[in-house]
């Protein structure tokens, strides 16, 4: 369940997610696939992560990478980036999202090298449409705090969402 905690001023309101609320969100929109006309990458079994020292939103997912003439690679990586909060849909979604810390097995450093350039020019084109979180309509507290966000910290494992309230 969402927990909301106490509004800030008579127009704002704080959201609170924890990792397993989040992480339940995200599992429903994977695997996310993007092809281009030299690869198509695949991603997967996604785990939320939560950056205190960034405030950053972040997932740990596994990639698989597919090029011609190559042999398809798998392993894990990290996509992190900043919350975007959409009023018109009332949605929340990574911003700004960077691909970290790709581990293959069985890939020497080259081709590593090679397939994290490529997966760094996919995500600017794909990762940015990454669902986390959508206000519900049937949650009264979640209703009424479809406003402006105005500000994303994370703190104590738990991600805190301040959204001015629209009235």
């Amino acid at each position: 369940m969402l927990l909301c905690g106490a509004s800030l001023s008579a127009h704002a309101y704080t959201l609170e997610f924890n990792r397993a609320e989040l992480q339940q969100y995200v599992v429903d929109y994977f695997p996310l696939s993007q092809q281009t006309p030299f690869s198509r990458v695949t991603y997967s079994n996604p785990s939320v992560m939560l950056d205190e020292k960034t405030n950053r939103i972040g997932l740990e997912v596994t990639v698989r990478a597919e090029m011609p003439g190559m042999m398809a690679i798998a392993g894990r990586g990290q996509i992190d980036g900043d919350l975007e909060y959409r009023k018109e849909t009332h949605q929340f979604y990574l911003h700004d999202p960077q691909i970290n810390n790709i581990r293959f097995a069985n890939a020497d450093r080259q081709l590593t090298g090679t397939v994290q350039q490529m997966l760094s020019s996919i995500s600017q084109q794909s990762l940015p449409m990454i669902l986390v979180y959508e206000l519900k309509d049937t949650e009264l507290r979640e209703k009424m705090a479809r406003g402006v966000l105005k500000k994303v910290a994370v703190k104590r494992g738990k991600l805190y969402v301040d959204v001015d309230l629209p009235f």
